[in-house]
């Protein structure tokens, strides 16, 4: 691949190594044109591995960092070959989380090559996440909740939820704010684990109030998938005398089921109406409206 001639190419080069992101042009054959200082400064991949352009080698060196090499890799092949750009985000196992877009270059209907771009969003991200849970905060919140309602309908049922922790002051007040972190901790990581799909949603809007989103085919889909989770965390098992009759920590939910764009702040106030009806008819339930 030619820039039109020496001084244009090291001009080229030049600039693409005065970016702060990390740039990576390989071939049709996955070979590797050209990386940047900044591409081997993110990844802190030697000198010497950079200047012999070994893709099996540096690729190693990538994904060992990864906290995800498989799905990493699943990537890079699926668009080896395709003619479409792609952007998402990575995680390193030190903490740091890296946007990765990738744009291809066509020649004659044909890849003939593709560029790779890493930043380190670490920072930005960081500001979006609540510290003591490790969930989206409600930074997060006020800029995607909004997006999500905002979207067309794709002709799928949304779902959103807000969550309780029944009687939290009282455990708190028994058992003291560290113990009352750590069952935020680990109601934080219940979220995590069971809202999965790439397009759930889930954020932590105030002290013990969560809020979730997601999308099901079917309405019922989404009361099995919020009693799952209440259910979830009764099964932690935390011990809470003033949580009665149940005696462990549980959760109380509004869920609002609806179809197509809404306004948010009207699908807030419906759901957190839902919300204090679980409260009042006893806790440890999910009380459904239809939106």
């Amino acid at each position: 691949m030619t820039f039109g001639g020496t001084a244009v190419r090291s001009l080229f080069e030049r600039t693409l190594d005065a970016l702060p992101d990390g740039v990576l042009l390989t071939d049709s054959e996955r070979r590797v044109v050209y990386a940047n200082r900044s591409f081997a400064q993110l990844w802190k991949i030697p000198d010497e591995l950079v200047s012999t352009k070994n893709e099996l080698g540096m690729l190693t060196f990538v994904t060992d960092q990864l906290l995800d090499p498989e799905g990493f890799l699943r990537e890079v092949d699926r668009l080896q070959l395709a003619q479409e750009t792609s952007e998402d985000e990575i995680l390193l196992k030190d903490g740091r989380i890296f946007s990765r877009r990738s744009v291809p270059f066509d020649e004659g209907g044909r890849l003939a090559a593709r560029i790779w771009i890493f930043t380190d969003i670490t920072e930005a991200r960081s500001a979006s996440i609540d510290a003591l849970t490790g969930i989206p905060n409600r930074h997060a919140y006020s800029r995607q909740f909004p997006e999500y309602l905002n979207t067309a309908n794709d002709g799928l049922f949304r779902s959103v939820a807000i969550l309780d922790i029944d009687n939290f002051k009282s455990y708190n007040d028994r058992h003291g704010h560290a113990a009352g972190d750590d069952v935020l901790r680990q109601i934080g990581t219940v979220l995590r684990t069971h809202l999965t799909n790439a397009d759930d949603l889930f954020f932590r809007i105030g002290g013990e109030e969560f809020l979730m989103a997601c999308r099901t085919r079917a309405a019922l889909d989404a009361h099995t998938f919020f009693e799952a989770l209440r259910n979830r965390v009764g099964a932690l098992a935390i011990t809470h005398p003033g949580n009665q009759p149940y005696g462990v920590v549980t959760v109380s939910m509004g869920l609002g089921i609806f179809e197509g764009p809404q306004s948010p702040a009207d699908v807030f106030h419906q759901v957190d109406a839902a919300l204090y009806q679980s409260k009042h008819l006893g806790r440890n339930r999910v009380t459904i409206w239809r939106l």
